[in-house]
């Protein structure tokens, strides 16, 4: 009879356990829009070490006394290197794990909790060269994050929301505009070609050797994806969408293409034909694109949005 009983609610905790485990997961990987720049970073860096030196010294009663007054600046002060080494410096060191297109909730958590560690060796360090009483390091990291970590993830969410906004508006901004254009001013159609033939005013995208060509009217290519050494060339023959992989960089293709407005990088990974796009959404990061005849969705990151606004504005 016992067992009757128990066995349900055993089911029930681990579906419950389950279904919290996939929810956590799932917040955890939402991508987060972050930003590395130096410049960016800085202001952030004094920001937080102002932030630092306001709070500390009112808790302590710091303005009160010189002496404390001394001792917060410098805590301030290390905070502000430390942030300089975190958020400027190590992204640099590690391009890897600090990719801004993939950067997720996740990440930034665990990066912000390690900044607070840094932020409390360094109070310690600071404490202990000035021969000043001090709790332990792990009741320093406990005071550190209580004082830290909920402000900045508040931040950094506030700020996503709020780019958010704007993006979103401005993608519907984007969408009419891209909904008036006249026939002559979107994509038209394409010949059906070989890749290989000869075309009058034809675009010619090369291999670094020269060895493998792609011909192509400008109306054809579609969009051009990064992979490693080499790039996926996305363009219409007909109805059909057909891809071509030249082993080039797509810094080489944008300069190829620089002098027709309609192309654009609009990622560090992609470059498109502006013609081709028919919808676009907004998120944090930036827009995700729909283009003529492709199932994939094109992002343009935060770096190159004003630069897009501005091309397909002129191109509409």
């Amino acid at each position: 009879m016992p067992q009757v009983i128990i066995l349900p609610r055993i089911y029930i905790l681990n579906s419950r356990f389950t279904i919290f485990a996939a929810m956590l997961r799932q917040f955890l990987n939402r991508p987060l829009a972050e930003s590395f720049d130096a410049r960016t970073q800085l202001r952030l860096a004094l920001q937080s070490g102002l932030y630092v030196f306001m709070l500390v010294g009112l808790l302590n009663g710091a303005f009160w006394s010189l002496d404390k007054l001394g001792v917060v600046a410098l805590l301030a002060l290390g905070c502000v290197g430390v942030a300089i080494l975190a958020d400027i410096i190590i992204p640099r060191l590690l391009p890897t794990i600090y990719d801004e297109d993939r950067w997720t909730v996740g990440r930034h958590i665990a990066h912000t909790l390690f900044v607070l560690l840094l932020i409390s060796s360094s109070n310690q360090l600071i404490l202990v060269l000035l021969d000043i009483g001090r709790p332990s390091f792990g009741q320093m990291y406990l005071l550190v994050t209580a004082i830290g970590f909920f402000p900045i993830m508040l931040g950094v969410f506030v700020a996503e929301q709020r780019r958010l906004k704007r993006n979103l508006a401005q993608a519907q901004v984007l969408n009419g505009q891209l909904h008036q254009r006249t026939p002559t001013t979107g994509l038209p159609a394409a010949p059906a070609v070989a890749p290989s033939a000869s075309l009058p005013n034809a675009l010619m995208l090369s291999s670094e050797t020269g060895k493998e060509r792609l011909s192509l009217q400008p109306n054809q290519l579609l969009y051009v994806e990064s992979v490693g050494n080499y790039v996926d060339v996305y363009w219409r023959n007909g109805l059909q969408v057909e891809k071509t992989v030249l082993r080039s960089t797509l810094k080489e293709l944008a300069e190829t293409v620089a002098a027709y407005p309609q192309f654009l990088r609009c990622h560090r990974a992609f470059l498109i034909n502006l013609n081709a796009v028919v919808q676009t959404e907004g998120n944090a990061r930036g827009y995700q694109l729909t283009l003529t005849g492709v199932a994939a969705k094109i992002p343009v990151s935060r770096s190159y949005l004003t630069a897009f606004d501005e091309q397909l504005s002129r191109l509409s």
